[in-house]
């Protein structure tokens, strides 16, 4: 059995932020804001973590070690104030002569400690195999606190792009798709590698995120020299309950620089032919997905636009009530990857992925989030993301590849989505 106490209350925002930076400097942490910066959830170290296996169906591994963890709880707690955190890989084929290393094929963390934070209330939880001492949660928080301290900073960095050719291979995967009588769309990814002089600083990497994309959802994982960033601005579901919300995010053109010049691409977006096609086949599948698991769906008949800091998109929401027997490792299963981060048809998609993509995905474009013990979730899509091993660091920008597609284009709009990590390295560098 695992030893579980926990303490509710309402923390003042300073408080909140000590515990955040103290536990951005440990060895393990585990970090989660939703986009409307309402909910946190903040790990500090590890009492179990779990690397599902490249064989067997990595869903069902997490789940039936997540159902283990749960066994092992305490009956008499808030479940709904721990979880685990981290993400599955993109594909179940993986690769472990990557930087990836153990994490080829997804990881998860349950905390050592674990701090949830509401508008309503804050509940820190301690989880240990082994007996309590004396002290109280505040007081190992406090510890945790004033043995924090780094002096990390980033010197500087380089970056190469690992595919030079690739708007020339856009041009040829546009080629099959026109050929085909099968293929509607394919979500092909470029990488762009580098190197730091230096070492990323956790907490002003946090900062930074947060200040720099203030719409998108923020996650941080570190295991030791492995470390995960991403301010992505979508999400693959929401389960509350059994209320059930996604959204389809398809379709994408920048900022501008003014107020009119926003609005005027935000309006070019909505009217392009091709972006607006590329929409409606992912509002299409995601929607038939959910049918397949509830009877009560309901979404907007014509998209809204998303802005983030760099780019605008178009974007459905879709909410449903869920059927009994479909939990958190179900949904996930049935709703990756959609088509925003695959393509149509999903096998077919996948199989071109695996073959043309320079590097495998393994978080990138991923599930990636927290779930509950009590069932809850909030799983999103690893994009606007960076991995970073030691020194070295490794990003990832995909575009939807359509039968109008041009290669020129699709790299400029890949750029765009390279520019939220580009973005913080440059803001880290110019801190020293």
């Amino acid at each position: 059995m695992l030893n579980v106490r926990q303490v509710h209350g309402n923390w003042n925002s300073s408080r909140i932020q000590q515990i955040v930076d103290a536990a951005l400097e440990q060895e393990i942490f585990s970090y989660f804001e939703s986009s409307d910066r309402k909910t946190q959830w903040i790990g500090i170290g590890s009492t179990s973590r779990f690397y599902p296996e490249d064989t067997g169906n990595r869903f069902s591994s997490v789940e039936k070690w997540f159902d283990n963890v749960k066994s092992q709880l305490p009956t008499k707690i808030d479940r709904d104030a721990i979880a685990i955190l981290g993400g599955f890989s993109f594909d179940k084929n993986v690769n472990h002569n990557t930087p990836w290393k153990k994490w080829s094929a997804g990881v998860f963390v349950l905390p050592r400690i674990i701090v949830k934070v509401t508008s309503k209330e804050t509940t820190i939880s301690e989880i240990k195999k082994h007996k309590f001492s004396n002290d109280t949660i505040e007081d190992v928080l406090n510890k945790v606190i004033e043995m924090s301290h780094s002096s990390a900073e980033l010197k500087n960095f380089q970056t190469e792009d690992l595919d030079k050719d690739w708007n020339e291979q856009v041009d040829k995967l546009v080629d099959s798709i026109n050929e085909s009588k099968s293929l509607k769309k394919v979500v092909l990814g470029r990488f762009k590698q580098g190197e730091f002089d230096g070492n990323i600083n956790a907490v002003e990497t946090l900062k930074a995120l947060r200040a720099l994309n203030k719409t998108t959802y923020h996650f941080m994982l570190k295991i030791k020299e492995q470390l995960f960033i991403s301010a992505t601005p979508e999400r693959l579901f929401l389960l509350d309950g059994k209320r059930f919300s996604t959204a389809a995010i398809a379709g994408t053109i920048g900022r501008g620089d003014s107020e009119q010049e926003d609005n005027t691409l935000a309006l070019k977006l909505y009217k392009d032919d091709k972006n607006r096609q590329e929409h409606q086949i992912v509002v299409n599948e995601i929607s038939s997905r959910v049918k397949g698991f509830s009877t009560d769906v309901d979404m907007n008949e014509t998209p809204m636009i998303l802005k983030n800091q760099t780019v605008q998109h178009l974007y459905t929401p879709i909410q449903a009530n869920v059927s009994d027997n479909a939990d958190a490792f179900v949904l996930v299963e049935k709703m990756h990857p959609t088509p925003a981060l695959g393509g149509m048809p999903s096998k077919e998609t996948m199989s071109i992925i695996r073959n043309l993509e320079s590097q495998p995905r393994v978080l990138f474009g991923a599930p990636i989030g927290y779930i509950t013990f009590e069932g809850n979730a909030e799983m999103i899509v690893g994009i606007r993301s960076m991995y970073v091993h030691f020194d070295q660091f490794l990003m990832f920008a995909g575009a939807g590849i359509m039968p109008d597609s041009v290669g020129e284009s699709e790299v400029k709009e890949t750029e765009l989505k390279f520019q939220p990590m580009i973005r913080l390295l440059q803001y880290l560098e110019e801190r020293k």
